[in-house]
């Protein structure tokens, strides 16, 4: 039976999961993994990434200031990758108002992507 405290977001792109789902009661916003399949570049990907990001908060009403968690996989996670994410994470949000995070090297992702990053954030 569905819950009306709890808000789907249907997935933009992929079929058959919610974006996010907002939970009403607690403010909590949990957001599916987001990734952009540009495997070329790193940095290009973890930037595309975090815009993807961006978007699915928006459409569950927040923004990257209301970040509580991030889960980050990144393939074949080495030294050089790690530095990667963190100069563009830097970039965009706010060194000093980080959220929570672990980051989990994987074999590999969806789609060939080269980073995935699901959250939760407070709305």
């Amino acid at each position: 039976m569905p819950s009306d405290r709890l808000v789907r977001f249907p997935a933009p792109v992929v079929p058959g999961i919610s974006d996010s789902v907002l939970d009403t009661a607690t403010g909590l916003l949990y957001v599916s993994g987001v990734y952009a399949p540009y495997p070329e570049d790193d940095e290009r990907s973890i930037r595309l990434t975090f815009g993807v990001l961006e978007e699915a908060l928006h459409r569950g009403g927040a923004t990257f200031a209301d970040l509580i968690r991030v889960n980050v996989y990144i393939k074949h996670l080495d030294e050089e990758k790690l530095q990667a994410y963190r100069r563009v994470r830097d970039s965009i949000l706010d060194p000093d108002q980080l959220p929570a995070s672990t980051a989990v090297g994987v074999h590999s992702l969806y789609n060939g992507a080269v980073i995935e990053i699901d959250a939760i954030a407070a709305v």
